[in-house]
């Protein structure tokens, strides 16, 4: 269950940006993760508000989190776009993407696999 460490990860570093600013209560934290992270926001969400009340300045924090679709492009075309059908084939490690316009697996993901901080508001 990497989301634990991912949320501990998000809290260590909007603590950090936090102090240096001199905040003394953090009241939101809006966060981007790409459809394809990997994360479970359930099971994020729950690592998130355990460990936020470990210090005040976190302890009623609210989490917003915003999902960026996924994009691909296609090395045989040139294709670039959204991935509408993200159920497409999957293998143990990635999912692989047949492109729209030449029906190619000749493609890679250029959006969707982002984890951002994208902003706090205290």
């Amino acid at each position: 269950m990497h989301e634990f460490s991912l949320a501990q990860s998000v809290l260590e570093t909007i603590m950090k940006i936090a102090r240096k600013q001199k905040v003394k209560r953090i009241r939101k934290v809006i966060l981007k993760f790409g459809i394809f992270a990997l994360v479970q926001e359930d099971q994020f969400r729950f690592c998130f508000d355990l460990i936020k009340t470990d210090s005040k300045m976190t302890a009623t924090s609210e989490l917003e989190i915003i999902w960026i679709p996924g994009e691909l492009q296609c090395e045989n075309c040139a294709f670039k776009g959204k991935i509408e059908n993200s159920s497409q084939e999957h293998n143990e490690l990635a999912p692989i993407f047949q492109c729209p316009t030449c029906q190619s697996y000749s493609t890679k993901i250029i959006s969707g696999t982002e984890t951002i901080i994208d902003s706090i508001v205290v």
